[in-house]
């Protein structure tokens, strides 16, 4: 039962970071060479701007001539608050605060029934037939807890029928939408806000916020009927910009991470009854932030992946978000993402969003499933891309 549930978080982890990403084509880098070398195209291609001059970025103020490329209509950048340079680094000695946990979860010291050293930190495992509960913690702030529908899913005692409905909630309003569960209706919106709420409270980052920005409903087959479960999925905001949980890439090597995706996952049984809650590979901080007054603007990004990327490939971007992409840093070319302490670097980018396929996962939300992008690098200008 243990080890069900272990490889399935451990499928849904390298789901997560695993998407495919490959980086620009060869054309593309080429180009991208000769541009970096050239201060004169530089200074005619790109101009910049202030964060306030990019908060007040509409979609009728860009004027680009584009080729193979379609913009949303709409482009809105007025919750960004500020953009900065990243150095975040994983928890490393989560473990000894491990009794609030515990206790939001119910579960006492005691009844833990393994702790044991893995690949990248001290872990401590609950799991219960009884209760039907588990719950996983690690050192580097790594929180997993399964219980209700979830953990009969995972123990193969309930069927997954099919997702009824996606949202995406930076497109879609949910404002009217309702999920039929067991024991009632609930607005979408309503429990979206009580998820907002749970992880500002009991999983807190310090400088940042939680933004649930996508919702599915499932329909799950259990041995009393059909059920309905709404399933979340949440993204870290540092002043008003997201960390990436859109595409991810292994480095040269094939062994690490280059760009990782990061984000929270969410199961409800009920309006108040989660079941199940992941936050990804651990737990990120904020150890500094060096301020960025001036940015590529809008309008330059544009162009550049207009020129760089869509020459090769039709794009139809479905939105455009600033990021911060994640590259974490390693000590020795053992170390695996996420270890205790583990250093990493975010760096602010537009990010140019395809929808290219539907996301069929059975359990959680993995953009990765579903996305392209083109990331451009707010600060250089650079252009990276997972578009085959």
């Amino acid at each position: 039962m243990k080890q069900k549930i272990q490889i399935c978080l451990l499928f849904f982890c390298l789901a997560m970071l695993c998407g495919g990403c490959q980086e620009t084509p060869k054309e593309v880098q080429q180009r991208m060479g000769n541009y970096g070398e050239n201060k004169q195209i530089a200074s005619e291609e790109i101009s910049y701007c202030t964060v306030e001059e990019l908060r007040e970025t509409t979609r009728s103020d860009i004027d680009v001539e584009l080729d193979n490329m379609t913009l949303p209509a709409k482009l809105d950048f007025s919750e960004l608050e500020g953009i900065a340079r990243l150095e975040l680094s994983f928890e490393k000695k989560d473990l000894e605060n491990r009794e609030n946990i515990l206790g939001l979860f119910k579960i006492e010291e005691k009844s833990l029934q393994s702790d044991e050293k893995t690949k990248i930190g001290r872990q401590v495992v609950y799991d219960s037939a009884t209760d039907k509960k588990y719950l996983a913690l690690e050192e580097n702030g790594f929180v997993s807890y399964v219980s209700g529908v979830t953990y009969d899913y995972i123990n193969d005692k309930v069927k997954h029928k099919g997702i009824l409905e996606k949202y995406d909630l930076d497109l879609d309003d949910i404002s009217k939408e309702r999920v039929g569960f067991q024991d009632g209706e609930a607005g979408i919106a309503e429990v979206r806000d009580l998820a907002e709420d749970w992880l500002e409270e009991h999983m807190p980052i310090a400088q940042c916020n939680y933004i649930v920005s996508d919702a599915y409903v499932r329909e799950m087959e259990t041995s009393e009927g059909s059920r309905k479960q709404l399933s979340f999925y949440a993204e870290i905001s540092y002043q008003g910009v997201r960390f990436n949980s859109y595409a991810s890439w292994m480095a040269k090597t094939g062994s690490q991470m280059e760009l990782a995706a990061y984000g929270i996952q969410l199961n409800y049984d009920n309006r108040d009854q989660m079941s199940f809650f992941s936050n990804s590979v651990g737990r990120l901080k904020i150890d500094s932030a060096e301020k960025v007054s001036e940015i590529v603007d809008l309008e330059s990004a544009i162009r550049l992946v207009n020129r760089e990327v869509s020459g090769f490939h039709q794009l139809k971007i479905d939105k455009v978000l600033p990021l911060y992409a994640l590259y974490p840093k390693y000590n020795t070319e053992e170390e695996l993402i996420s270890f205790p302490g583990q250093k990493v670097e975010g760096r602010p980018v537009y990010a140019f969003i395809i929808k290219e396929v539907e996301d069929k996962s059975e359990f959680g939300i993995t953009k990765n499933n579903a996305c392209k992008v083109v990331f451009v690098d707010m600060v250089t200008g650079e252009v990276c891309t997972n578009i085959g």
